[in-house]
Parts: structure tokens; C-alpha cells; sequence
């Protein structure tokens, strides 16, 4: 009997090995070995050639972590990137996190129509932002655009998008809000899930609308923040292809030279310390994720046990 249970046991792994094989082995060959070269050919100078599992180049140690500290040509190129993709970080996380949290709380009621209206400001979300930057390419375009014609019309003239250095920023930071849907679904789930009994006692209390978003949402979300927060920070951090179709690589005075950007262009000739640079950004953001972590340790994650 006993060996009967065991082999019946020992066939139910079996399937369900097989049934998860195809991910298993799609994360090995298409995540973890990519990863592991790029790690091993960053302590290599690799010269103008195509990719190959054989040659590896010369080896130079550390050289590609530090040369960055010690080389003009590098530096300035690395802390450009830096510096452009931090601007841009602490001004679209928090506006992202707070305007999608907004829109969540303004959709998150029971009336007619509103699921076709939650579905129009997602839909945004499913167009692949290769595709979304071809299309604001077109529409921000400063001679034939249809941006600059709407702006005109209301008394806003010559704004340059990202013909200028000036106005590159703002013009990305803007185009980013067509896709707050994508974190205001998230922020519907977590409002689905706070118990109504919560407000029911606040209105009984006196407590108006905003007290209760302050005292009661805002504490009850705080697990949808972390994660939130902690997304936004990570896809931020790897911004290039919406920007890689906005503009040529690095935009207008390299104003549009994000880090992900940087990395890219080294790829050919310097494919040593672009994989670097590469580790050196996953080392940034598994910094700034672990400090957000730190601070979340008080954070409420529901009823426990």
C-alpha cells in the first residue's frame, strides 16, 4: 500500500515537472545564461566583433566598474546618464504614484458605465511603447504635429518637445501620464479590499471624506504603495524604448541620455563595460529597493494567521 501512495506520489511530480518544464527552461536559456555571460564578459575589453560564447576578449579585472571615476570620455557620459535618469525619477515616480492613486479613488464607485470608462483609461497600457513612441513621434512633431496645433489654439505657442533640450523632459514626463492606468487598476484591487465597515464607523464619527483618504485609504494602501513605489523605481531606472523612438540617442544636448540609453550605446566595440554598466544599475536599483523595503516594515498587510 505504502509503496503504491509513493509511486502514484512519484508520477505527480513527474507531470508536474513536465507541465513547468517549458518556463524552466525558458528562464535558463533566455534569462539566467544571457545573465551569467553578461557578468563574466564584464571583467573582459572586448573589441569590435560579433557576440560569441568562446571568445571572450582580454581580461581587465575591474577596470570596467571604475573607469568610470577615472576617465573623462566615460564619466561624463555616465554621470550625464545618472543625473538625467535621477531628474526624471523623482519628479515621474511620485507624480505617477499620487495622480494614478487619484484616478483610482475618482473610478472606484458603483455607477453605470463606469467598467467602459476604467477600460478607456487602460487601454493606453496595452500599446507596446515602441509603437506609443512612433505614434507621439508624429503627433509631437514641431512642423506638422498635431500637438503644436492644439497647443496653438489655446494660446501656447513654439513649444520645441523634444527638438529642444528644455522642453524634452517635460514633453516625456507628459506622455507618461496616457499610461497611469496601468497602476490605477492596481490601486482599484487594493480599494476593492478595504473593509467598508471602516468608513461605515468613520461617517458615524463625523469623519468627512478627507479624513477618511487620510485616516483610513491611505493607511489601509500602504502595502500597494511599497509595491507600486518599488515597480515604478525599477521600470524608471530602465527607461529607453519609448525614448529610443522619441528622439536619437541621447536627444538634444544629451538632455534625453538615459542610463538604459548609455548602456546601449556601448554595446558594439564596448561590450565589456557596457555589461558593467549594466551591473552596476542593477546594483543602484537593488539599493534604492531595499531602502524603500526598509522603510515599509511597519506597513499594515492584512489580518495575519
Amino acid at each position: 500500500m505504502v509503496k503504491a501512495v509513493k509511486k502514484i506520489k512519484w508520477k505527480d511530480e513527474v507531470v508536474g515537472w513536465l507541465f513547468i518544464l517549458p518556463v524552466v527552461l525558458g528562464v535558463l536559456i533566455f534569462t539566467a545564461t544571457p545573465l551569467v555571460y553578461a557578468f563574466i564578459e564584464s571583467f573582459f575589453e572586448t573589441p569590435l566583433r560579433e557576440f560569441s560564447f568562446t571568445e571572450w576578449g582580454t581580461f581587465v579585472g575591474l577596470k570596467n566598474y571604475y573607469r568610470n571615476f577615472t576617465t573623462y570620455a566615460y564619466s561624463s557620459r555616465f554621470w550625464q546618464s545618472l543625473k538625467v535618469t535621477a531628474v526624471y525619477a523623482v519628479i515621474n515616480v511620485p507624480l505617477q504614484l499620487a495622480l494614478s492613486f487619484l484616478l483610482a479613488l475618482l473610478l472606484n464607485r458603483e455607477m453605470r458605465g463606469m467598467k467602459f470608462i476604467r477600460a478607456l483609461f487602460y487601454l493606453p497600457v496595452l500599446i507596446p511603447p515602441v509603437c506609443s513612441g512612433i505614434l507621439w513621434n508624429q503627433l509631437t512633431d514641431v512642423n506638422y504635429g498635431v500637438m503644436n496645433s492644439i497647443l496653438t489654439a489655446i494660446g501656447i505657442e513654439g513649444w520645441g518637445w523634444f527638438n529642444e533640450a528644455s522642453s524634452s523632459m517635460p514633453s516625456l514626463i507628459f506622455i507618461g501620464l496616457f499610461n497611469l492606468g496601468g497602476s490605477m487598476i492596481l490601486w482599484l484591487a487594493q480599494l476593492k479590499n478595504i473593509p467598508k465597515s471602516l468608513y461605515e464607523s468613520a461617517r458615524i464619527d463625523g469623519a468627512n471624506k478627507f479624513v477618511q483618504v487620510v485616516k483610513i485609504t491611505v493607511p489601509m494602501c500602504a502595502p500597494m504603495i511599497i509595491y507600486n513605489l518599488v515597480m515604478s523605481i525599477i521600470a524608471t531606472l530602465q527607461t529607453y524604448d519609448l525614448v529610443a523612438t522619441l528622439v536619437n540617442m541621447g536627444g538634444v544636448q544629451n538632455s534625453m541620455l538615459f542610463y538604459v540609453v548609455n548602456i546601449y550605446q556601448y554595446r558594439v566595440g564596448q561590450f565589456g563595460y557596457s555589461c558593467a554598466l549594466s551591473f552596476i544599475l542593477f546594483f543602484i536599483t537593488a539599493a534604492l529597493s531595499l531602502v524603500v523595503m526598509r522603510f515599509s516594515k511597519n506597513a499594515y498587510y492584512g489580518e495575519e494567521g
